[in-house]
């Protein structure tokens, strides 16, 4: 909510009501006041309960003795219709009992003696307005703060950026009732204020705003006043003064009028929101400036986070992707070698195919060419599996059912090689009874293939490193664990608190970016699953990934 700055009451804006059965007495009070305030009489109780029901009031006086209806059950009368109606008694002293009375059950707010005295009623009536227009005041408050906060509820609980915006203009439309919204933001350098959004969002309108945002050049005026936290009110009648972007935008609207509110962020202004009454709804009052503005302040910090979400997803995308092409710059060279080993038997066979055309060399036509035809699927496994983890077409990843062994096969085909170069032993153990799991399996092969390759720089020449797959979720729930165990030098117990933290490692400034155990500890919890540690110092290390069967909700990457 923003300030609100102490304004003066026009009091001719709050008519007052006076109920006398003396003509002459209505009459007086009428010249005396009328040019104070918007004087209204009534002869009886009941045609003053008549006018109320025509034409609602801020302050009701009424003389006591009046025939049939008395003053003080006409203004219990008055209670019952509008509560809030300021009721003041004018009477005589003698009525001290029954003013008593009245006072007591709440019937009137104060009385005015007989004779009353001209100055004397004028600030009483004026007091009296006074205590209504606060009170006015004080339930439009409520209402704009259960408004804001029935909104800040709707709109914060949307991280999506696209999605967020959606949601707000719409909720201005439907929960407040204005014809139409529109979202503009800054670019970078302040000068240009665009149409993001619009609602209704299809349509003429919407598309010529889309494309005719209003920049400095030729709305220094307005961009400046938005700039500086200054709201406007755009009036059609007073188009001619506005500057050309702005009265196009009010043309294009075809509105009267149209209330903007500036978008306040933590670096500055970083847009506005409009509302306007395009369809000849009513004229826009100090207290829509006031509510648009509180909403503003909210919608400007819903907005700023659903920019950092979107901003961390993209660097985390950035960072995944890097993190891939290390990993996959790292087995290329055992790849290659891989790839070579078959090759030489193919080219073997090739070469020698040309000879034995015409010989009749079971050897050769039969288990020779099945070898040679089992080293190209090899070779055709290892690139499919090289084009899995490198892949990034750009398009969300989809979630499917996958069996974490066949998984963990491929990973552990893609580290045969290095392994072998340290005299490292990997085994793999897969339960057939183990599930399958719906997953990104993109996203899972990078996880296992991150583990394996640090368990082996974890290990010693020599040692080995077992792959195990089996049945079991998070928590004891259906799903699946893999663990990936190595008998290395271990984990230091002060490292493992920090061992999934971003840019931790212990490999040395040459021997990693230390974002790996935390992308792996992202993606397990993007799947809904846990990734743990277990390790002593020289006592070698398990990592132990668990994800149900069902990820909830989809991982977002």
């Amino acid at each position: 909510m923003t300030d609100r700055a102490p304004r003066e009451i026009d009091f001719k804006r709050f008519p007052v009501l006076y109920v006398d059965d003396e003509p002459e007495n209505l009459r007086i009070f009428e010249l005396g006041f009328r040019r104070q305030f918007e004087v209204l009489t009534a002869e009886s109780g009941e045609a003053g309960l008549q006018m109320l029901e025509e034409h609602p009031v801020a302050v009701v006086l009424s003389d006591h003795r009046m025939p049939g209806m008395s003053g003080t059950e006409f203004l219990s009368r008055v209670r019952e219709t509008d509560p809030r109606t300021v009721r003041m008694l004018v009477t005589a002293y003698g009525d001290a009992e029954t003013l008593g009375a009245a006072i007591n059950d709440g019937s009137i707010y104060r009385y005015v003696p007989k004779p009353w005295q001209p100055d004397d009623l004028n600030v009483a009536i004026r007091r009296a307005i006074e205590l209504y227009a606060l009170d006015r005041e004080r339930e439009q408050l409520i209402r704009e703060l259960s408004t804001i906060n029935q909104l800040a509820t709707t709109i914060q609980q949307e991280l999506s950026l696209d999605r967020l915006l959606d949601l707000l203009l719409a909720s201005l439309t439907r929960m407040l009732g204005f014809d139409g919204a529109s979202l503009l933001l800054f670019d970078e350098a302040g000068e240009r204020l665009a149409f993001v959004k619009n609602h209704p969002a299809k349509g003429a309108v919407a598309e010529f705003l889309r494309e005719h945002p209003i920049g400095t050049g030729a709305a220094p005026a307005f961009l400046g006043d938005m700039l500086n936290g200054r709201p406007a009110v755009l009036r059609f009648s007073e188009a001619e003064r506005l500057e050309p972007p702005v009265r196009a935008w009010l043309h294009e609207v075809a509105a009267e009028e149209i209330l903007v509110a500036p978008l306040p962020g933590k670096r500055g202004v970083q847009g506005a929101i409009a509302v306007d009454n395009r369809r000849g709804g009513r004229d826009f009052e100090p207290a829509d400036e006031a509510l648009l503005s509180g909403i503003a302040v909210v919608a400007a910090a819903a907005v700023e986070n659903a920019r950092v979400v979107d901003e961390l997803k993209r660097s985390r995308q950035q960072v995944m992707r890097s993190e891939r092409l290390g990993t996959l710059g790292t087995l290329a060279a055992g790849l290659a070698h891989e790839i070579n080993n078959p090759l030489v038997s193919i080219h073997t066979f090739l070469s020698l195919a040309n000879e034995k055309r015409n010989e009749d060399d079971p050897e050769f036509w039969g288990e020779y060419h099945r070898l040679a035809c089992g080293e190209v699927e090899r070779i055709r496994g290892l690139v499919a599996t090289m084009s899995r983890l490198g892949r990034s077409t750009g398009e969300a990843p989809r979630p499917a059912m996958c069996e974490l062994g066949t998984i963990a096969q491929e990973v552990a085909t893609l580290v045969a090689r290095e392994a072998r170069a340290r005299s490292i032993e990997i085994s793999l153990e897969a339960d057939p009874e183990t599930p399958k799991a719906t997953v990104i399996r993109e996203q899972i092969h990078q996880v296992i293939l991150n583990l394996a390759l640090n368990a082996i720089h974890a290990s010693e020449d020599g040692q080995a490193v077992q792959i195990a797959v089996g049945p079991g979720g998070p928590g004891g729930a259906d799903g699946v664990t893999l663990e990936v165990i190595d008998h290395g030098h271990g984990i230091a117990e002060d490292d493992l608190e920090r061992i999934f933290d971003p840019f931790f490692t212990t490999k040395g400034p040459d021997g990693g970016t230390g974002l790996g155990l935390m992308i792996c500890h992202r993606v397990v919890a993007d799947h809904g699953g846990g990734l743990e540690v277990s390790a002593t110092p020289g006592g070698g290390a398990t990592f132990r990934v668990r994800l149900p069967l069902e990820p909830a909700p989809t991982p977002e990457v």
